[in-house]
């Protein structure tokens, strides 16, 4: 019995061996099976994680750290959805959990943002959890946009092709054509089936032109320019041509893409441009551009064969007034009628040109003299013809005007005178001719040229005379009964070579050049500075100061303004201050002229008329303005005793003045005889070398302070 439990035990310890081996066996196997799955799954190249069903990491391959950015060390065993929470609500997280909850296997790809990149995500559910493969398809990706951006230009090029409105052709080296857009047949009516496979020759009468073009095109593998074309109804049109090679991949020509541009209207605008450049719009005589190009070629001629020629400068008289009475469409009219009355007194070598208004400049150069006296007496005949068509009047509608005109003539034979000069020297004559009383003609004078450098230099050292401070006031009394009352500012130049200049010599130069403007300012604030001065002192504290306003310094719209900032900034008393305006300021714009002295004299100016009588006196304007004072011109006062119309002026004025309540100064007094007339028809207040003569500051207040101890 002991023997066969023994027996049976054995038997036992046997099969519990076997079952342990069995089990090592198998338990080794399983060993062997996970380390080949995870070599396999490392050496794969997609990135490969699993995830059990509580989203936990079990197993991440090194291909997955890489996309993943993270190291597996940091994911294992941590759930999914905490370590990229940036998934939650994306496609991620619902194929994820369908996968799960249908037990489907699930495919997509998609654009994840964290990692800038486009997956590929294949998705397998199992007891376990998850087994998730992804792969990078980023290139891939872009490549297919590429290619579907490549494809979207292609396919959009191919409409716009159609679309455009230049004719776009495609032809052979044969010449043949392969490809005719729709602007080709709107450009010359023939439709694509009826030109495909026929040669591109059919588009010209004249292939000479076309095969020079299309020799650089094969030499330089593209050629731009212009070439007349034909169209299916026989008509030829200009074209602006843009021709590229096109190369196989060897290189070789295979065709010719063409694109051609109608530049019909081009061309016509370039025609008109062109006319427009060189000729005048109104009379279609040669313009100033024309005219310096013919002058200059004149001067060349000239000089190679030593004869003479003539330029002479037209100036129609008093044409600014046609304008301004009938028009400028009437004016225009009579400059279309002239155009060929001028052309017909010249031979057909000369030229007539327009410059500009109505100003007209003829360039002689036919068959002139080389002897000057001769030149001369040519240019005069061709001048009395000119004169001679202005007899004819001009027919303005219904209305026949007479005019005359002006000429200025400069004479040359050789470039020693720029076209430039040429045209000053005319132009100057023209003007002489102008001031003898217009329908003249005269001949440029070298003084001329001698009195303009004059009058430029003057100009010039005006300017520096500003900047130098070479001004200066002098100041003549007006007296009246009591003595020395007030004064006049007048304005000096200390002219550095030609000493001391009055007014005449510089102030119509500088209303030329606007310098009028800073100079006037600076005499009024001058002025009102030494009236605050001489109001602290007893001897002149009751003096008043006139002042010269010119026209341009008064219109400016903030003259008021500028008045009254000078009187708060130097502290002046306005009801010293006189402004003398002219005649010629008050006849301008009277609404303004009246706003603005009412203005300055509710700040206590007073203003007075200067030169009374020689302008435009006018009573209408007389009574309506708010003036203190009217001054009698010199001119009257001066000959007052020799001259019965200057002495009945005078009364008049002062009787006229009397009624209106004005009170009234005479200018020019030098004489006691001339004093004692104006005093007898009631003018008391005068000014005059009588008196003084324009005073430096100095001796001005010398002599005040002398007349007031004379006085005590």
């Amino acid at each position: 019995m002991k023997k066969e439990k023994a027996v049976a035990l054995e038997r036992l310890n046997k099969k519990l061996l076997l079952a342990i081996e069995e089990q090592q066996a198998t338990t080794l196997e399983l060993s062997n099976a996970k380390l080949r799955t995870e070599k396999i799954l490392e050496s794969i190249t997609e990135a490969f994680y699993a995830v059990d069903r509580e989203w936990r990491f079990t197993y991440v391959n090194k291909e997955a750290e890489n996309l993943l950015r993270r190291p597996r060390g940091e994911l294992l065993g941590k759930v999914l959805w905490n370590e990229f929470k940036e998934a939650i609500g994306t496609i991620f997280d619902r194929e994820y959990h369908r996968a799960l909850a249908e037990n489907t296997t699930v495919k997509f790809e998609t654009f994840y943002a964290p990692l800038e990149g486009w997956f590929e995500v294949h998705a397998y559910p199992s007891e376990e959890g998850l087994a998730v493969y992804f792969n990078d398809i980023s290139e891939r990706k872009q490549s297919e946009q590429a290619r579907q951006e490549a494809g979207a230009r292609i396919r959009q090029q191919a409409s716009l092709l159609d679309k455009a409105t230049d004719a776009i052709i495609v032809n052979g080296i044969d010449h043949r054509i392969q490809f005719w857009n729709e602007g080709a047949k709107r450009l010359y009516g023939w439709t694509s089936e009826e030109v495909l496979g026929k040669s591109i020759e059919l588009l010209y009468e004249d292939t000479l032109t076309f095969n020079e073009a299309t020799s650089l095109l094969l030499n330089s593998g593209e050629w731009r320019g212009e070439i007349a074309q034909r169209r299916k109804d026989g008509s030829i049109l200009p074209v602006e041509a843009r021709w590229t090679l096109v190369r196989n991949e060897e290189g070789q020509p295979k065709a010719v893409f063409a694109i051609n541009t109608d530049i019909t209207q081009r061309k016509s605008a370039e025609n008109k441009i062109q006319y427009l450049a060189f000729f005048d719009s109104l009379t279609g005589l040669p313009n100033r551009q024309l005219l310096l190009d013919r002058l200059r070629q004149a001067l060349v001629a000239r000089a190679r064969n030593h004869r003479m020629g003539a330029l002479l400068f037209i100036d129609l008289d008093n044409f600014k007034l046609l304008n301004d009475t009938f028009g400028h469409d009437l004016g225009d009219r009579l400059l279309q009628q002239l155009a060929p009355r001028l052309s017909s007194c010249v031979r057909e070598g000369d030229t007539v040109a327009r410059l500009g208004g109505d100003e007209f400049v003829i360039i002689l150069v036919t068959d002139f003299s080389e002897d000057y006296d001769a030149a001369v007496a040519q240019v005069k005949a061709v001048c009395e013809r000119i004169r001679s068509t202005f007899n004819q009047p001009f027919s303005l509608n219904a209305y026949k005007h007479h005019t005359t005109a002006s000429i200025g003539v400069a004479v040359f034979n050789d470039q020693s005178h720029t076209t430039d000069e040429l045209l000053k020297q005319a132009d100057l004559a023209m003007y002489q001719a102008k001031a003898s009383g217009g329908n003249a003609m005269c001949f440029f004078d070298p003084d001329m040229q001698a009195a303009i450098n004059a009058r430029a230099a003057l100009e010039s050292d005006l300017h520096k005379s500003w900047e130098r401070n070479e001004f200066v006031l002098h100041y003549q009394p007006q007296v009246d009964s009591r003595g020395i009352m007030g004064a006049e500012a007048l304005i000096r130049w200390q002219h550095p070579r030609r000493g001391l200049l009055p007014p005449d010599q510089f102030i119509p130069q500088t209303e030329e050049t606007r310098l009028i403007l800073p100079l006037g300012a600076w005499v009024l604030e001058t002025a009102c500075t030494q009236l605050a001065i001489w109001s602290e002192r007893p001897t002149t504290a009751q003096l008043n100061l006139a002042v010269n306003i010119s026209a341009r310094q008064f219109s400016q719209p903030d003259f008021v303004e500028q008045v009254v900032s000078i009187l708060d900034r130097t502290g002046a008393d306005p009801q010293r201050l006189k402004l003398e305006l002219t005649e010629s300021i008050l006849v301008h714009n009277m609404e303004d002229t009246i706003e603005k002295m009412a203005a300055l004299k509710a700040k206590g100016v007073g203003f007075a008329l200067d030169d009374f009588g020689v302008g435009y006196s006018s009573l209408y304007y007389l009574k309506r303005l708010p003036i203190d004072w009217v001054k009698i011109d010199q001119s009257f006062v001066r000959d007052v005793l020799t001259d019965n119309n200057d002495a009945t002026i005078v009364r008049a004025i002062l009787l006229l003045a009397k009624s209106m309540g004005l009170a009234v100064i005479a200018e020019g007094v030098e004489t006691v005889a001339q004093k004692d007339f104006l005093a007898t028809h009631g003018c008391t207040t005068y000014q005059g070398y009588l008196f003084s003569p324009p005073l430096p500051l100095d001796q001005f207040e010398e002599l005040v302070v002398e007349e007031k101890n004379a006085q005590y």
